[in-house]
């Protein structure tokens, strides 16, 4: 990664309830929310970690600097895709969509990128909170959150009585690539 990401990452942050504003409105005048900027996705709360595909191609936690670690947020209506800022096989990006794993938990995974599958269109909600400066924002799909916990690595769980103890922000990292 740049050097840009060595001050970004060691914030201490309060979660905020979960806002209730759309960040759709925001992709008009936000270049990162219009797909235009290539991002780290810092959780929070976090010090080092960064998200990232592993190499199971699943979502998830790195405290080093993954293959796949930039995105570019690609508006899709009032959604977004998370796509790779780097081509995965051949020219074109991947997009991370979700995985239902029987009675284990949804986990975030790469994927070729389909703007009609409904896994793969994420809701992302501005918190109050910020980090360092940056906004900070939940991440969803279909009601359930993109939340990290030890045991089970990053999973998309839907809240129910549960608070949200996972949201992020993004750290710009240049112009998004243009890719397949």
């Amino acid at each position: 990664m740049k050097k840009l990401l060595i001050g970004a990452l060691t914030a201490g942050i309060v979660l905020a309830p979960l806002a209730v504003s759309s960040s759709a409105s925001a992709a008009a005048t936000d270049p990162i929310l219009a797909g235009k900027r290539q991002v780290v996705i810092k959780p929070i709360p976090s010090f080092e970690s960064l998200v990232g595909i592993d190499n199971k191609g699943r979502l998830n936690l790195t405290d080093g600097e993954p293959a796949y670690g930039l995105f570019v947020l690609s508006p899709v209506g009032a959604k977004w895709q998370i796509k790779t800022a780097k081509a995965g096989d051949g020219t074109k990006a991947a997009c991370i969509g979700i995985k239902n794993n029987g009675s284990n938990p949804l986990t975030a995974v790469a994927a070729t990128c389909d703007t009609k599958r409904a896994g793969q269109l994420f809701d992302i909600t501005k918190q109050t909170a910020k980090d360092n400066g940056r906004p900070t924002y939940a991440i969803s799909n279909a009601g359930a959150f993109l939340q990290y916990f030890p045991r089970t690595g990053l999973i998309a769980e839907e809240l129910g009585d549960a608070e949200l103890t996972t949201t992020y922000s993004f750290v710009d990292n240049g112009a998004a690539p243009v890719l397949g």
